[in-house]
């Protein structure tokens, strides 16, 4: 059986043409450019994940202090700085909360120990390079130090400053992490980074705060059982009165020193003042100290230094890091 020819005419295949490119504009069109934004989107979000990756949660427990759930492994960068008879110096790099967190590690030569290690926490607007007066002393004692730059401090690690009460509190109302709390995350992981070099003691550490470094140094410590003993110079509470305003208490009470000191005890508690301290007044320093439980040890200057080595204080100093470190 043969079938028909079917003849289409130039006009018709004309008009078929012009439906097809008629229904292209109309619906290909936009659906080009949907498709075109969605991946612009989502390229976008896999950007920022890569730039800004999220830092690890945090709750308050019943007791309305600081808990990390899931504190990250730690990677550092290292850049040789200084190499001496006496000790190296390298500049270690580390993320925490997307950041760049720097501080310098500074190693002193003894014929092949593992020293033990003290982090070192600057007062305010005092950078890592600004306190090598501390990190010298403890290299010529014997001991490894690691200095950080806190955040917003003056130094490389970026702000905002974690002496922005305010703003760490307006943070924690928007359900944002303060800069108190990474401040404290900082330090945690730097005992993590110790824990991880082969040439130090990470069985050995202590934590050692100057002024507002010293704040920093009881929480975390409180934090971080393994920690040997903390050392402050200078340091005493924030001093913030109750808002009768639950929230603003919390978040107080997280961010308070004294509210971490039970968790201290059996490590111990060595505290240094002078007498004229204008910055923190020595009261405020005694008041800390008297709030905190045994074994504890309290040394008292006459002088009005704040929150800076002193050969003053040094031989005291160099024998509470004795009865603490080996």
């Amino acid at each position: 059986m043969s079938h028909p020819l079917i003849i289409v005419s130039k006009k018709a295949n004309s008009g078929a043409r012009k439906a097809k490119e008629k229904s292209y504009r109309r619906w290909g069109i936009p659906l080009a450019i949907a498709a075109f934004l969605l991946i612009m989107v989502l390229t976008y979000f896999a950007v920022q994940s890569i730039r800004a990756p999220p830092g690890p949660s945090w709750h308050l427990d019943n007791g309305n202090l600081l808990v990390f759930d899931n504190q990250e492994p730690v990677s550092a960068t290292l850049q040789p700085i200084e190499a001496t008879s006496n000790y190296t110096l390298e500049k270690v790099t580390y993320q925490s909360f997307g950041d760049n967190i720097y501080g310098l590690l500074r190693i002193p030569n003894s014929s092949g120990t593992k020293p033990p290690v003290v982090i070192v926490l600057p007062g305010a607007t005092v950078n890592k390079e600004a306190d090598s007066g501390m990190a010298n002393a403890l290299s010529s004692w014997g001991y490894a130090s690691l200095t950080l730059d806190e955040r917003g401090n003056n130094g490389e690690t970026p702000g905002p400053s974690a002496m922005d009460v305010n703003g760490g509190y307006q943070s924690y109302t928007q359900g944002d992490t303060p800069v108190q709390y990474k401040q404290i995350y900082d330090i945690l992981l730097a005992y993590d980074y110790i824990k991880s070099r082969q040439d130090l003691n990470g069985n050995d550490v202590a934590i050692l705060g100057e002024s507002m470094g010293g704040r920093f140094a009881i929480i975390a410590a409180a934090m971080e059982p393994e920690v040997k003993g903390v050392f402050t110079v200078s340091a005493g509470p924030y001093g913030l009165q109750s808002q009768d305003d639950p929230t603003a208490d919390k978040f107080i009470t997280s961010i308070e020193p004294a509210s971490y000191l039970s968790k201290l005890p059996p490590r111990k508690l060595s505290m240094f003042h002078f007498t004229n301290d204008s910055t923190i007044p020595i009261n405020m320093g005694k008041s800390l100290y008297d709030a905190a439980g045994e074994p504890k040890a309290w040394h008292e200057y006459e002088g009005n230094t704040h929150g800076v080595y002193s050969e003053t204080y040094a031989g005291d100093l160099h024998d509470e890091l004795r009865s603490v470190l080996s």
